[in-house]
């Protein structure tokens, strides 16, 4: 063989392996990106999983208090409970909360007992709730509701729930912009090897990560965080080309 014919061929022997490293590089890049990407039966199809994010605001709060009294006798709870609840009546009134806007429980009756079960007396419990798409007047209600301890009332007041309630419209969007962010990189790796992104052959859906804002967090069943009122929504879409 001639040192012509030697030369050429060493030459074409690089080819493949320059083509390699180039799409490793690529394959690399992408997934720092957090867009990932997966060759199927080389030459064939391209799997890449797009991803898309949007900073979102809680439309809507949700808050539970409750009323708690304990006495030896049933009707001496329950007077004192009548009273405590026209106090907190009165608080939420002055809050702004009129009688219709905010939901009261029923009474919840547990018996209390000591070690040789003899009963005690009674611990009775009367909620109220608060369902308002004023996120921040509903916030502002369950931190001043310590005022009805101040008072001495026995009160419990939960942490506010956040809603997103937009969310059939806003995953619409997310699943496009997620197929979109695929096809890009689909179409990146494929212009590092001289290539070109065919038409789709198929895609999947991943589970939404609701999540607060800047939180890493994630779950394999996906997330909807209710404890934070700034938000972000993550979606994925798995999506398939032909790599001609």
């Amino acid at each position: 063989m001639s040192e012509h014919s030697s030369t050429r061929s060493s030459n074409n022997a690089l080819i493949p392996a320059a083509l390699f490293i180039g799409v490793a590089l690529v394959i690399c890049t992408l997934i720092g990106t957090k867009a990932f990407v997966r060759v199927k039966g080389y030459g064939q199809t391209i799997s890449v999983t797009g991803s898309a994010s949007k900073p979102i605001r809680s439309n809507r709060a949700m808050w539970e208090g409750a009323i708690s009294v304990t006495a030896p006798k049933l009707e001496d709870a329950y007077a004192q409970l009548k009273a405590n609840l026209a106090k907190t009546g009165t608080f939420m009134s002055q809050e702004g909360f009129q009688p219709g806007q905010y939901d009261v429980g029923a009474v919840q009756i547990n018996k209390n007992f000591n070690r040789e079960q003899v009963l005690q007396g009674y611990t009775l419990r009367q909620s109220i709730k608060v369902s308002l798409d004023d996120v921040d007047r509903v916030t502002a209600l369950s931190l001043k509701a310590s005022t009805l301890v101040e008072s001495g009332i026995e009160f419990y007041s939960n942490r506010p729930r956040y809603l997103f309630t937009k969310l059939d419209t806003l995953k619409i969007e997310m699943i496009r912009s997620a197929t979109e962010n695929a096809k890009l990189r689909a179409t990146q790796l494929a212009e590092i090897t001289g290539r070109k992104i065919g038409s789709p052959t198929a895609a999947r859906v991943g589970v939404f990560q609701i999540r607060p804002l800047n939180s890493q967090d994630v779950s394999d069943m996906g997330m909807s965080d209710e404890t934070s009122i700034e938000k972000e929504i993550t979606s994925t879409v798995n999506a398939s080309f032909l790599f001609e």
